[in-house]
């Protein structure tokens, strides 16, 4: 078996079923298949996405699972993961959720995709040629809520399945909310000034990695003086400002929060 045979050999035995084939492609030369195993959810997988042209030369299929009667659903999440992969020539992040803001599946709560280590572990995820060294990969999709997207963005999708209770649970398309949103980690990093000692969070703003919080009354000056910052932990600067807290939780990286007052009350500033 030849390196280029390699995609295609692991798509047809991996699960130990035969696949079958969907009629039309959703790509330049990438078809769709499902998998039936016995043991676990149906399963679709790309065949030939590993031979579309990437920048970093990665070479990965897709794959996404779903219940019977939603295979269109996964259709969908695989196409719109193509075509980026198309236009930017790039592969999927592992772990870092693409988040629409709204559902991309019509009547449903589905805004997110994120690539996370299958259920099957190496066997599934890694692909090799016949002496057995490694080619690529499978990127299994999972299609989230923006509330779970937020939950795996902030404390990992492992941390996002517990929450859920199983992988099963982010199965069914139709579901609400599996888990609750969740900001940043506690021990993610507050980047403020040193008026927060005297002073309140006026607009705090969550980067996706890190919190910046300002009181308003820093100068420009003021705040192009490294001395004049200081780094907390969020644990730290919620028990320090309680009614940061519920901003904190539900937060979406970019969001910046006008608290005007300390009743917990805030308001999302535009972009």
């Amino acid at each position: 078996m030849s390196q280029g045979d390699a995609f295609p050999t692991h798509v047809f035995d991996v699960l130990n079923v035969a696949p079958a084939p969907f009629p039309e492609p959703i790509g330049p030369g990438v078809r769709v298949v499902e998998k039936r195993p016995a043991d676990g959810p149906i399963t679709l997988m790309t065949i030939g996405a590993s031979r579309l042209p990437i920048d970093s030369g990665d070479r990965v299929e897709l794959a996404v699972e779903v219940m019977d009667g939603q295979q269109g659903a996964g259709l969908i999440a695989l196409g719109i993961v193509v075509d980026d992969m198309v236009k930017n020539r790039r592969v999927p992040p592992i772990g870092a959720p693409w988040r629409n803001g709204t559902p991309f599946l019509n009547g449903t709560q589905i805004s997110a995709i994120l690539v996370a280590p299958s259920r099957r572990g190496t066997v599934f995820d890694e692909v090799r040629a016949a002496d057995g060294s490694p080619v690529g990969h499978v990127r299994m999709l999972h299609m989230l809520t923006d509330a779970e997207a937020s939950h795996a963005a902030s404390r990992g999708w492992d941390s996002l399945v517990a929450a859920a209770g199983s992988r099963d649970a982010l199965l069914d398309v139709t579901r609400t909310d599996a888990a609750a949103p969740a900001g940043p980690a506690g021990n993610s990093p507050v980047f403020l000034s040193k008026l927060h000692a005297e002073h309140p969070p006026r607009w705090v703003t969550y980067t996706g990695r890190d919190l910046q919080s300002v009181t308003g009354l820093e100068s420009d000056a003021y705040m192009n003086d490294s001395a004049n910052h200081e780094v907390w932990s969020v644990d730290s600067f919620v028990a320090r400002f309680p009614f940061v807290a519920e901003f904190v939780r539900v937060a979406r990286p970019g969001q910046t929060a006008l608290f005007t007052d300390a009743s917990g009350r805030y308001v999302i500033e535009p972009d």
